[in-house]
């Protein structure tokens, strides 16, 4: 259990958290409906450049992407309410408490998406402009050592360690639903148009079911978190190469960026990315594979 009044580094051993993120329209849509969000949960300080580069308090880094859709503007004001009401909530949750433990932190990122997920379809019941609006959530929160994971729709989450990106997210898609119960798939699944209809999304019903999936972080591991208008366009071995080259956080987004508009520009394309070192961490290990599962609370009230 972690006191989060300690925040001083002085209780817990040094995480230092290096972010940077890019957002754009593509080379065909009219407007950007994606939005992303970066914030110190120890302080509640959201954005770059302040996070760029910093040693992370006792409550831990959020990372968010959402891909909004509905209409001709709602998607974007979707996406938005998401991105400024998860931190926002999670971090005045987090503070009204003195202690937490890794399973409440879960559960207090879990709810900050489905207050969220209200907030949005409430909106959407005020006006005929906001009618069906929604937006994909991708939150990714490193609290301790551990990285907690909260998908809705299909925006991604990745960790990448030792040149390797294992992804942590599984698309929430119709295609996924049609494997998921037996059913026949079509014979090439990239070229279906069903891969891209969503099962559920943020702000689209009254309820919405939080996916978790957590990871223990080592020294020099990265996250990759973005949205469809990335891996759409962009094949793993080339994110990959970009992700794991030498350029410095924002050359990396900017090539991303550039791979998706090079290769099409169909959609809005997000991209997070952060690298995390420290001796709070566990150390590099060539040998350590990326083992991430779906959380369970007895995985931690056991001791593990």
């Amino acid at each position: 259990m972690t006191d989060v009044n300690k925040a001083s580094g002085q209780e817990v051993a040094a995480i230092q958290v290096k972010i940077s993120a890019l957002s754009d329209m593509g080379r065909v849509r009219k407007n950007n409906e994606d939005n992303y969000v970066v914030c110190n949960l120890t302080s509640g300080e959201v954005g770059l450049p302040a996070l760029s580069d910093y040693v992370q308090g006792a409550r831990g880094t959020l990372f968010m992407v959402a891909d909004g859709m509905g209409g001709e503007a709602s998607g974007e004001v979707a996406s938005q309410i998401c991105t400024a009401t998860v931190p926002k909530r999670i971090y005045d949750n987090l503070k009204s408490v003195g202690n937490v433990s890794e399973p409440n932190f879960v559960l207090l990122l879990r709810e900050a998406i489905e207050y969220a997920n209200q907030i949005i379809f409430q909106k959407a019941q005020t006006s005929p402009l906001y009618k069906g609006m929604g937006t994909t959530t991708t939150a990714a929160a490193l609290f301790g050592p551990y990285l907690f994971v909260g998908q809705v729709g299909d925006s991604r989450a990745y960790l990448i360690r030792n040149k390797q990106m294992t992804q942590m997210t599984r698309d929430q898609t119709f295609l996924n639903y049609l494997a998921d119960i037996g059913a026949e798939l079509p014979a090439d699944p990239e070229k279906d148009s069903r891969k891209s209809i969503l099962t559920q999304a943020v702000g689209s019903s009254e309820k919405v079911e939080v996916k978790m999936t957590y990871t223990k972080v080592r020294q020099g591991d990265s996250l990759l978190i973005c949205s469809d208008g990335l891996y759409n366009m962009v094949k793993m071995p080339e994110m990959t190469e970009i992700v794991s080259g030498s350029d410095g956080l924002p050359g990396k987004c900017k090539m991303l960026i550039a791979k998706a508009n090079e290769h099409g520009g169909t959609d809005n394309c997000t991209v997070v990315i952060a690298e995390f070192n420290g001796p709070g961490l566990p150390p590099m290990d060539a040998n350590a594979a990326v083992e991430f599962r779906e959380f369970q609370e007895d995985d931690f009230t056991a001791g593990a």
